[in-house]
């Protein structure tokens, strides 16, 4: 099974399936055709769901027995940018294996993982082993946060009816298998400070009139206190109340040498008292994403810049409603923007944080499947990053899924050399194998 994967894997990285960039609209299709030959040489019914303005969402379906449970298994095509000139050590669009690593961008995030499904599934059907009816939903816009998707489910809510739902989108802890109990939601924001109608001489003008670039920093200086905590009155409402027992576990997850060293950073900066696991699984944040004003290309220019803007990931967990942390926010952010400027912000659509229960029966056998696939007993985490679509299963199909992440933890997933495990390629197609078949 492990040969017949690499030599699909090959194929389906060599696409440059890049969300963010309409100039990767042909690689896109390219990659649904490659996803719909696939599926069907493995016996599945195949549809293609156009977007309106998405790209299309590959949909699959695999009855064995209409007496048998049925799997919804989800996961995206489409992947971050990747060049070589951006630092790689080889062409981020071919395979490469280096020191028992598989390197390619999207080779965890997200193709690598759902083709570990794609591949086992297929191979037990052939082999009339399968356990159970199969679904896949494949989309190409999960790195653009697709607008479309909670319509789509809405749409397509009687094709997409499942027994279970299960993700395989993330990293385990270590050599520790994991499950996933719960998901950040959130949104993006642009704040856009203006101060004046043009760039002005900074000789001329210079200590005398207000600096956008200056301005826009001191307001986001202030976002947070000397204890990492959030100063935006409101921001922690219905964030969960911690328990002591929650944070000795989440301590005992990993050293914060091993977190340090994955980072590539000298100190963590959580809140004070709290650990790493606790503080990105399961407090809110705003993360300032990026910064542009003023001039920053060869040489100087001398200059008092009229316009700055920036960039905020906001973060939310518990029970936590985006629509009202986006409303304090703008508050904080109008009532601190001084009179001689002007402040216009704008956002992307919201998700919403997630809670699942993983002591549930199908849980449960999920954990002891992982157990048996990896000789350790998984561990159970709350993770910072955020699948949207969970929400919408949730919300909809009134499903929780079954978070099964297969990626090392330093597979560098949206930066340079992502890479993937030979060793936990094979302990993930072990328990996909374990998990869809027949006893």
């Amino acid at each position: 099974m492990f040969e017949t994967y690499i030599k699909l894997l090959k194929e389906y990285v060599s696409f440059k399936s890049i969300s963010t960039d309409m100039a990767y609209k042909g690689e896109i299709n390219k990659t649904v055709e490659w996803l719909d030959h696939v599926l069907t040489e493995y016996g599945f019914t195949v549809e293609i769901w156009p977007g309106k303005v998405s790209n299309p969402v590959v949909y699959a379906s695999l009855v064995v027995s209409p007496e048998l449970p049925t799997v919804l298994i989800y996961g995206h095509y489409d992947v971050q940018p990747g060049a070589l000139e951006d630092g790689w050590k080889s062409n981020p669009f071919e395979l490469a294996m280096r020191n028992g690593r598989l390197y390619a961008r999207g080779v965890v995030d997200n193709k690598g993982q759902n083709l570990i499904h794609i591949v086992t599934v297929g191979e037990l059907h052939k082999a009339r082993k399968l356990a159970y009816n199969v679904k896949f939903m494949i989309e190409g816009n999960e790195e653009t946060s697709n607008p479309e998707i909670p319509e789509l489910v809405k749409k397509m809510k009687d094709k997409l009816t499942a027994d279970h739902v299960m993700i395989s989108d993330g990293e385990i802890t270590g050599n520790s298998p994991t499950i996933e109990t719960s998901l950040r939601g959130g949104f993006n924001m642009t704040v856009t400070l203006t101060t004046g109608i043009t760039n002005l001489h900074s000789g001329l003008f210079g200590g005398a009139v207000p600096s956008s670039s200056y301005e826009l920093t001191k307001i986001l200086s202030g976002l947070f206190d000397k204890n990492n905590k959030v100063t935006i009155p409101g921001f922690y409402t219905d964030a969960p109340i911690i328990s002591n027992a929650t944070k000795n576990s989440n301590k005992k997850i990993q050293s914060e040498k091993d977190i340090l060293k994955i980072a590539g950073v000298k100190s963590l900066l959580a809140e004070k008292g709290l650990d790493f696991f606790t503080q990105t699984g399961l407090r809110p944040t705003i993360q300032i994403t990026g910064i542009k004003t003023g001039y920053i290309g060869e040489g100087y220019a001398n200059i008092v810049p009229a316009q700055a803007e920036a960039r905020l990931n906001i973060r939310l967990t518990g029970t936590q409603k985006p629509n009202f942390i986006f409303a304090q926010i703008v508050k904080y952010l109008k009532d601190n923007t001084p009179k001689y400027a002007k402040i216009e912000i704008s956002r992307s659509d919201f998700s919403h944080p997630v809670f699942l229960n993983v002591d549930r029966p199908e849980s449960m056998h999920v954990r002891k499947l992982l157990k048996e696939a990896y000789g350790k007993e998984p561990i159970v985490k709350y993770v910072g990053g955020g699948i949207p679509i969970v929400s919408d299963f949730k919300n909809i199909l009134k499903k929780e899924t079954l978070l099964v992440s297969f990626g090392n933890d330093d597979c560098n997933m949206h930066g340079l050399d992502e890479n993937f495990r030979v060793d936990l390629v094979k302990k993930g197609l072990e328990f996909s194998k374990l998990f869809f078949s027949k006893n």
